[in-house]
């Protein structure tokens, strides 16, 4: 029976998921309520959550669910909240981004970069990536302790990226600190970081544009952000607002989920020493054991929010007009009517389709990196240090408290030579 569970509904208050070290409790005591719930964030924003697969794939491919700026900002005022306050650093920027926009002007912004970040074109950087990692293990083999994270995880993500895009070596540092605090929901600087941020993106946007050749297209330009801007040149295919803002969330997202995605690799091997003797014992399942921990343990456990553009029913609930919604992908990829045993890891589960990387229009432009990073991460790691240990446990552990679960530190012993 269809009901509305509108502003006289009961409202579930839950927690900051991402900072747990274990969420997934939380998310099935929420999924045995109901398959779409009133929810309540730690930061005080009201929206619909979705807890069931089936759903959760229809629910992302219906444009009644609105990503844009203005409907954004229509349920923000309903509730008297801003982006910032509400934890929303990127889908309430000025400027279009492919998470702040519907068709037609998400499909023409897509349309820019997809070319880059296709399938055909992120294999060809399987070398760079090698050659990247074995030059970090070959770091790592003269150190006693390691930190995961600093040593391996991120310098990948952050690197790759960076490359991809055209940030300089030097500036990398900087743009760490910068975008870390940025993405970071309740940092006492993460405002002013937004802003250095920003400031810095528009340099660099500026000195590339200063840079550009006219007569070299797009395509052939040396890197992401120098296409963008000799797209915006030769036919003013984005606003300059829209280039700073495609800019602020390629590098950003471009490389927090792959920190994610490696870092809940590793702590998964260590914690399923089966999982790791078959993985090292048969190369072939590489590929099945990454989408595995995408599935099980993935990096982004929702989906940014969107907004009704009118009242949907949608798992026997009517959603009114100018309410959030977002679903819980972390969950929907335990859900035990689509995964056998869902809470076991089995790097050998019959391969299943995942949600780890969403769904529809908005499915993540950078899936295809962030798998070749892991799969060549993983690979070259299990085979320098097979015995690896994590040290301290699960609660040496610290997790980022981003919206990205992906964890700031990972104390580890190398293991025996």
């Amino acid at each position: 029976m269809t009901h509305s569970t509108g502003p006289d509904a009961t409202i579930h208050d839950i927690p900051n998921f991402e900072a747990l070290l274990d969420p997934y409790p939380g998310y099935s005591a929420l999924a045995a309520t109901g398959p779409v719930l009133l929810l309540r964030s730690h930061r005080g924003v009201e929206y619909y959550g979705i807890f069931d697969a089936k759903l959760a794939r229809e629910a992302l491919r219906d444009q009644r669910f609105s990503k844009s700026s203005a409907a954004m900002k229509r349920a923000l005022d309903r509730q008297g909240l801003d982006g910032a306050s509400a934890g929303f650093p990127i889908s309430s920027m000025k400027g279009g981004n492919l998470l702040n926009t519907d068709p037609p002007d998400h499909t023409r912004l897509r349309k820019l970069v997809n070319m880059t970040f296709s399938p055909r074109r992120i294999e060809l950087l399987r070398q760079q990536v090698e050659t990247l990692v074995v030059g970090l293990i070959d770091a790592m083999r003269q150190k006693s302790e390691l930190d995961l994270v600093a040593d391996y995880t991120y310098p990948i993500a952050l690197t790759m990226i960076c490359d991809i895009l055209g940030v300089p070596r030097q500036d990398r540092d900087q743009f760490r600190h910068l975008a870390t605090q940025a993405m970071t929901p309740g940092a006492p600087d993460q405002a002013e970081c937004r802003t250095q941020l920003i400031a810095y993106l528009t340099a660099l946007v500026a000195a590339k544009r200063e840079a550009s050749d006219p007569a070299v297209a797009p395509d052939d330009q040396p890197d992401v952000l120098s296409a963008l801007c000799a797209a915006r040149i030769a036919s003013d295919a984005l606003t300059e607002d829209e280039l700073i803002s495609m800019s602020f969330l390629m590098l950003v997202a471009g490389h927090e989920t792959t920190v994610g995605l490696i870092g809940n690799a590793l702590i998964l091997l260590d914690r399923y020493p089966d999982q790791r003797r078959l993985l090292i014992e048969d190369e072939s399942l590489l590929r099945q054991a990454i989408e595995e921990v995408l599935r099980f343990d993935g990096p982004v456990h929702q989906t940014t929010m969107r907004a009704t553009l009118e009242s949907v029913e949608i798992g026997g609930v009517t959603i009114p007009e100018g309410y959030f919604v977002r679903v819980f992908l972390a969950h929907c990829n335990r859900d035990p009517g689509i995964y056998e045993d869902p809470d076991r890891f089995d790097i050998t589960r019959k391969p299943v389709p995942n949600l780890a990387f969403g769904h529809g229009p908005h499915l993540c432009l950078g899936s295809h990196l962030a798998r070749l990073e892991a799969q060549v991460a993983i690979k070259r790691f299990l085979e320098a240090f097979p015995t690896y240990t994590l040290t301290g446990g699960a609660e040496a552990i610290k997790w980022a408290g981003t919206v990205i679960r992906a964890a700031a530190v990972i104390p580890a012993d190398a293991g025996a030579a």
